[in-house]
């Protein structure tokens, strides 16, 4: 007889619970070891974390680059549709950057990752990547513009200079739009690039609890108590946030409609419960049209178009939860975001949110590439990574509920103007 398998979210459970009690026996302040007795273990208990950090950061620019072409490409629609299309396109990126401003404003004022950085000990920034962290030297604005556009592409895979790399993925997306035979061929092989990576990320989950167990307990031996209670002060800031986003959805709804936004949302309630329960907005696309034509009653050129172009580019939630994390983890490690480095912030998570696959995990790479931009420990995102779990649930349910309003909204104009 085989042993019933687990499912995944609760083997993280598992190894979280395990991880932070395992952490607090070894922690020196619990008595049962000493500093000096425990430190020779510390590189094995972490293996397995940076292996599964290893494999996800071997493919994040690649990724990140297929991923945001095909994304833009799959507006091959907008030549027919440009009215709704470029409506659409509008409406997305304006409430992405309302919940990436609405994801920072509430990390600055509640400032979660402030209860963990006095605990944070030195060694755990030296022994991340060797990025330089030191802000001394402030480019302008006209320079960060500038750099934006790469002399060298090899020269910007090697450094992973992310903002010249989601550019270069949105020029190549351009490209399949506007020379739809000369670029199949490139198309093609990015579809298959994409998909080697996505299986990459789905051999790198199956280190994920182990990589959980080790990690959690490492930072429990090296941080202590306060990372439990900084991680619950993290968990309700981006809950918090998730929810004045569906506030925002339902005042869009009224505003562009004039219909009650809680009627909407009775209609809509299957398609948050099982993006909760998948954690896959393309996984739960099928049904999401079907509800849109059946209890919405929408026109099935704009059901059609927005839903799917929705699944690939509209990532309200995880982008509001990516600002979340890359803020917490500067107040983690004490790196100071400037005000433009905030700005610089906005845009990126706005154009990396484009780029994030619909697959649970795929958030996980494109954060780490944001953390990158900003100089921040990618290491931080073991930290996070035992109750990502949780957290990716919820927003793949905010970004579906994103998907059918803008499909609502648009819907109505589109009637309108008919």
């Amino acid at each position: 007889m085989s042993l019933p398998k687990i499912p995944f979210w609760k083997q993280i459970l598992i190894s979280l619970v395990l991880g932070l009690s395992l952490g607090i026996s070894l922690n020196p302040e619990s008595g049962i070891v000493s500093k000096e007795s425990i430190n020779p273990y510390l590189p094995w208990l972490k293996l397995p974390g940076d292996l599964f950090l290893n494999l996800l950061q071997m493919i994040m620019i690649p990724l990140v680059i297929v991923s945001i072409a095909l994304g833009v490409s799959s507006l091959k629609n907008l030549k027919d549709l440009w009215n709704l299309g470029s409506k659409t396109l509008i409406y997305f990126i304006f409430t992405t950057i309302i919940s990436v401003s609405i994801g920072i404003t509430l990390t600055l004022v509640s400032k979660p990752g402030n209860q963990i950085q006095n605990k944070i000990q030195n060694q755990t920034t030296t022994d991340s990547i060797a990025i330089n962290v030191s802000k001394d030297k402030q480019e302008s604005i006209p320079e960060i513009i500038t750099n934006i556009i790469p002399k060298n592409i090899i020269n910007v895979w090697s450094k992973q200079q992310m903002l010249s790399i989601v550019f270069l993925g949105m020029m190549l997306g351009i490209f399949f739009l506007t020379s739809k035979e000369s670029g199949t061929a490139l198309k093609a092989f990015c579809h298959s690039l994409e998909s080697f990576c996505l299986w990459v990320v789905s051999l790198a989950m199956k280190l994920a609890p182990l990589a959980v167990l080790g990690l959690m307990s490492y930072a429990m031996v090296q941080i202590g108590f306060s990372l439990v209670l900084g991680l619950i002060t993290y968990i309700l800031t981006v809950l918090v946030g998730l929810f004045l986003i569906l506030i925002f959805y339902g005042l869009m709804v009224f505003v562009f409609t004039k219909k009650n936004p809680i009627h909407f949302f009775y209609l809509i309630r299957e398609i948050p419960i099982l993006g909760f329960s998948t954690s896959s907005s393309s996984s739960v696309l099928p049904y999401s049209l079907k509800v849109a034509k059946e209890k919405l009653k929408l026109k099935e050129t704009v059901a059609d178009f927005v839903l799917p172009l929705g699944a690939t580019i509209n990532m309200d939630g995880t982008a509001l939860y990516q600002a979340v994390a890359t803020v917490f983890l500067s107040q983690v490690y004490q790196i100071e975001l400037s005000s433009i480095d905030l700005f610089l912030l906005v845009g990126t998570v706005t154009a990396a949110s484009i780029g994030t696959a619909a697959t649970p995990g795929v958030g996980l790479v494109i954060l780490s590439s944001i953390l990158y931009t900003f100089h921040i420990p990618i290491e931080g995102i073991t930290i996070l990574f035992g109750v990502d779990r949780f957290l990716d649930m919820c927003r793949t349910s905010v970004n579906l509920t994103g998907d059918l309003s803008c499909a609502y909204i648009m819907d109505h104009i589109w009637k309108e103007e008919k």
